[in-house]
């Protein structure tokens, strides 16, 4: 299968595309699977089989987010042109979500140059007894996790924004 086509506003500018080089779980979807797992195993084994359905149900509570998570990333492809970032679903083609285009934190750098990358949307806030808080119902940051060489893209999206 083919990479999505990602259509391209007028004007608009590709600067990057990839996809995740390797998915895996991360540490704390590791303590989440290993802890839940013997939680539900212990709890099955001390209430017999009479609990079935409980324990898959605890299996499927444990063990679903993460199975999503990996699945959906591993189908995700990605795009930043010069006005906002795409992430796109390379099997179907459809746009996941987008946001307009911000500087990128490096949430995560490995040796290798693998890392994870942060778009925070600008925050609208209401200013409440002099503290900002942000607005109800604020879009969520968008994350590209895995991709290689994630401080040079960072770089990349930060010089075609000067």
């Amino acid at each position: 299968m083919g990479e999505p086509i990602i259509v391209l506003e007028p004007g608009e500018r590709l600067l990057w595309s990839g996809r995740p080089r390797r998915v895996v779980p991360t540490g704390w979807e590791w303590c989440r699977l290993g802890f839940g797992s013997v939680l539900v195993s212990v709890v099955f084994a001390a209430l017999g089989a009479t609990f079935l359905f409980l324990a898959t149900l605890g299996f499927a509570v444990v063990w679903g987010p993460v199975l999503w998570r990996l699945w959906t990333t591993h189908r995700a492809v990605y795009a930043v042109t010069d006005q906002r970032v795409v992430v796109a679903d390379r099997v179907s083609g459809h746009t996941r979500k987008w946001m307009d285009l911000t500087t990128p934190a490096v949430t995560s750098l490995r040796r290798d140059g693998l890392g994870t990358l942060t778009f925070h949307p600008l925050v609208e806030t209401i200013d409440v007894l002099g503290f900002g808080l942000p607005k109800k119902n604020q879009p969520l940051p968008i994350v590209l996790s895995a991709v290689p060489d994630a401080e040079g893209v960072r770089e990349l999206i930060a010089h075609a924004q000067a």
